[in-house]
């Protein structure tokens, strides 16, 4: 029901502050929204040595910044041509907590890829996964702390993802092991069935896991 001005004048100054930290909460849904989107758009391998935004937070103890920007330097095909990575991010589930400086959020994404890894003709893929993680607020405004994109499914477009599956394309490449146990390790199997990871976060998400470096919340599904 909307609310008018007569119930505004109403309200306590408990209830107004109440009111306003509330909008501040949703109104850093937005912002998170748009710096995962932001995320999403350099993930393509077409910005690899491009100046970018800093996006990731990475003043924080528990983030790697040398580490991170070695493997951003590090182009895991031989020619840009003919490649291609699409993953727009839908059915945000973002929690903030109620100091309106931390939040964790899950999004899927439906991808559309072209792969040509040593100069051949390219790969028509077609990939589903979630992009989970965990979010902080820093004097520059919400960085990205933790979370990249996760595979759902990843085949080549005709073969469909029951006949194939293709692995993360890294290079050197992962073994089938080394890839199940990093973004494939809830992958989607033919001979088994797929555990519910990550789970969305829920409202009480930071009462259960205080820790923003607890990533043990997207297991959350699996506690029972």
């Amino acid at each position: 029901m909307p609310m008018t001005m007569d119930d505004l004048d109403g309200l306590t100054t408990e209830e107004l502050d109440a009111l306003e930290a509330r909008l501040e909460r949703l109104r850093s849904m937005w912002e998170i929204a748009n710096l995962r989107g932001q995320a999403a758009i350099f993930h393509d391998d077409q910005h690899i040595g491009e100046p970018r935004r800093e996006l990731h937070a990475i003043n924080h103890p528990s983030v790697d910044a040398e580490a991170l920007y070695a493997f951003r330097s590090k182009p895991v095909v031989d020619n840009l041509e003919g490649n291609s990575l699409v993953h727009p991010l839908a059915t945000p589930i973002i929690e903030v907590d109620e100091s309106n400086s931390r939040a964790r959020a899950v999004w899927w994404s439906l991808g559309v890829e072209g792969l040509s890894k040593f100069r051949e003709e390219p790969m028509a893929i077609i990939s589903l996964g979630m992009v989970p993680g965990t979010h902080i607020r820093t004097e520059e405004g919400w960085r990205i702390l933790s979370g990249a994109w996760q595979r759902t499914t990843k085949n080549e477009y005709h073969a469909g993802w029951v006949r194939s599956m293709v692995p993360t394309n890294t290079r050197p490449p992962l073994t089938p092991e080394e890839d199940r146990n990093w973004l494939g390790k809830y992958a989607y199997r033919a001979d088994g069935v797929r555990l519910p990871v990550p789970a969305p976060p829920t409202p009480d998400t930071w009462v259960r896991y205080p820790d923003e470096c607890d990533d043990s919340w997207l297991m959350a599904d699996l506690d029972e």
